[in-house]
């Protein structure tokens, strides 16, 4: 390839500031990409762990740095395929692909934004929910698949799932509690799955709000009571095929089955596997 080409200063700018690391490849500097490539990804997880904003700096860190890298372009170094007019749109379509199709078939992180998860997800935490068998694809608003989930066995009580509601169209987080075939009535605080009442023991009493341990099925995990709120009961009702009984570990401050009733199969995101406090 020619090695006499030298870059304009203007496109390394102007791609330094779209799409910032990447302008370096048409410098055909490699090295120096990847070495933003890396430091913007691992700031760009502190932003979405934080919800900070130092990743934007690269916006203009990198057109600086890459004027002061075309104005002193020397051009002894073979010009790599990657530099060429065609080259950075395929490496970043490439790249923007796989990161969509790994949201939408694999794992996708949120945000949380309520308080009907607590004690186990507090607002502002961050959950990672794998999706893969779900079949409940995609991601940004784009949706390409709605299906039933691929096996039943996928759905178990006690797990916490992100769902679409039937009345809004944004994710939801809530515990699984029912499953297709059971029978469920809430009496007090007591919540009654096939004849039987989930064994709850008292943790703790605070000033404004009271933490069980809760056992439903092999899972055992925390829910919160607020002791001046009347619970909601519900009389028995059996869950329906291919529907499945959500509610929030913030017992009376939860928007869920409860209210607005069960959650189709097809309906599912996923799993939710990691919680970062």
């Amino acid at each position: 390839m020619n090695i006499n080409w030298k870059p304009k200063a203007w496109i390394a700018i102007l791609l330094g500031v779209v799409l910032q690391a990447f302008t370096f490849l048409y410098l055909n500097r490699p090295k120096i990409f990847w070495a933003y490539f890396i430091l913007t990804c691992i700031v760009s997880t502190i932003d979405w762990k934080y919800q900070t904003l130092f990743a934007a700096s690269f916006s203009i860190i990198c057109p600086t740095h890459a004027y002061l890298v075309a104005k002193n372009f020397e051009s002894s170094d073979e010009r790599g395929w990657y530099s060429q007019w065609w080259g950075i749109p395929t490496i970043y379509s490439i790249f923007f692909t796989t990161v969509f199709l790994f949201r939408s078939f694999l794992y996708e992180p949120f945000i949380f934004p309520s308080t009907s998860m607590q004690p186990t997800i507090n607002q502002g935490n961050h959950i990672i929910v794998q999706k893969l068998g779900y079949r409940t694809y995609g991601t940004f608003g784009v949706k390409f698949i709605n299906s039933e989930v691929s096996s039943p066995n996928l759905m178990q009580r006690g797990k916490l799932y992100a769902f679409y509601p039937p009345h809004k169209h944004i994710p939801f987080v809530k515990r699984l509690i029912a499953v297709p075939g059971d029978t469920i009535a809430i009496k007090g605080n007591d919540i009654i799955i096939n004849g039987s009442v989930l064994a709850t023991s008292l943790v703790r009493e605070a000033e404004k709000a009271i933490v069980y341990e809760q056992k439903l099925g092999d899972i055992t995990h925390a829910i919160q009571r607020i002791e001046m709120r009347p619970s909601r009961d519900m009389d028995e009702v059996v869950i329906p095929e291919s529907s499945y009984f959500f509610m929030g570990d913030n017992r009376d401050n939860s928007a869920d089955s409860r209210f607005w009733g069960y959650v189709s199969s097809d309906s599912i995101i996923g799993e939710v596997v990691y919680i970062i406090q």
